[in-house]
């Protein structure tokens, strides 16, 4: 979800700072605006693509939690970072119903759905 909001983000960036020099600057033509937001919108996909990889997983931060590799994130069970990661480091993870697990960042996954880790180890409390 948090590309989606960062891509909406951007763009609407990209459209309103070419639209303001527009109406600002004397010499500015329709041309010469079209062509600023059209390197906008391909800065905007280009971060919104690369941005999860160099931002990684930080604390606090949903995630969909699997426990095989050939399930779809927006199947996993929802839980929330205990530290900061990267791709295939270990992370603890507090799911929604107050276990943890350890697991392995998979991947950051699409638009929508929350980035993907694999359980390694789950504590289950004692009754």
């Amino acid at each position: 979800m948090m590309r989606i909001f960062l891509f909406f983000k951007l763009m609407l960036i990209a459209i309103c700072l070419p639209l303001l020099w527009f109406g600002l600057s004397q010499g500015a033509t329709v041309i010469d605006t079209l062509k600023m937001m059209a390197i906008g919108t391909v800065a905007s996909v280009a971060i919104t693509a690369f941005y999860p990889e160099i931002r990684g997983i930080k604390s606090g931060d949903v995630v969909a939690v699997v426990a095989d590799e050939r399930i779809p994130s927006l199947i996993g069970r929802p839980g929330r970072a205990v530290a900061d990661g990267k791709r295939n480091d270990r992370i603890k993870i507090t799911l929604s119903n107050g276990g943890e697990v350890v697991g392995v960042i998979e991947n950051y996954n699409g638009l929508i759905s929350p980035p993907r880790v694999r359980i390694i180890y789950e504590e289950r409390p004692v009754d």
